[in-house]
């Protein structure tokens, strides 16, 4: 029987979009790609939310994508392997680059003007292919601006600041590229992931293809 994967994606973003690149990871599992709008839906909840996420073997789960599956981390089933891509555990920590500030005024932005805010977020991904970026600001472009206001608001007022409970294999990737989720952060990440394994990639920014594959 094959692997069951799900993948959860980070702000304003929808993984499905790459699903034929991103497989590859595992490629006799089945995936299943969860989007942005979803998990906004009960971000906190995703065990209870996400039809058949308890079930799964190994869940991906990138930037805000991340901090959702943490917060939901008591009902982790044992022995469930997670792979956090650049995840966010406190995106508003004095060294991470973004404060309270800055984040709820783009939240207000971009309800008022989404095309500029999401290109100034795009210009701090780090590099990859053209072709993904603009897959990327294609499907940004089409969601809600309130629920993406949402996300940012959600990432400013969450965070993850006891160590979590061991209960399967975690593995996380940062890339040195980022500077939405700079690397600096890797390491206070260790205190709330004690058990995780850590690894930098060092050409790589935030987007998930250069993280995992």
């Amino acid at each position: 029987m094959s692997e069951k994967w799900f993948w959860l994606s980070d702000w304003a973003a929808n993984m499905e979009i790459w699903e034929d690149d991103l497989v590859e990871a595992s490629s006799e599992s089945d995936h299943t790609f969860i989007s942005f709008e979803q998990l906004m839906k009960q971000p906190k909840n995703l065990y209870t939310s996400i039809a058949g996420l308890k079930n799964a073997d190994c869940v991906v789960a990138w930037g805000l994508g991340s901090l959702c599956l943490m917060l939901s981390a008591k009902d982790r089933p044992a022995k469930q392997k997670w792979i956090l891509l650049a995840p966010v555990f406190d995106f508003c920590d004095e060294d991470g680059g973004w404060t309270k500030r800055n984040v709820e005024m783009l939240a207000r932005q971009v309800t008022k003007a989404i095309k500029p805010t999401l290109e100034s977020f795009l210009e701090l991904m780090g590099p990859c292919d053209e072709q993904i970026q603009e897959q990327w600001m294609e499907k940004a472009l089409k969601m809600n601006p309130e629920t993406l206001a949402l996300g940012l608001d959600f990432l400013c007022q969450n965070k993850i600041d006891e160590p979590l409970e061991n209960k399967g294999e975690t593995i996380v990737y940062y890339g040195r590229e980022d500077q939405i989720i700079l690397p600096v952060l890797a390491k206070k990440a260790s205190s709330v992931i004690p058990s995780a394994k850590f690894q930098e990639r060092p050409k790589s920014g935030h987007w998930p293809h250069t993280l995992i594959l």
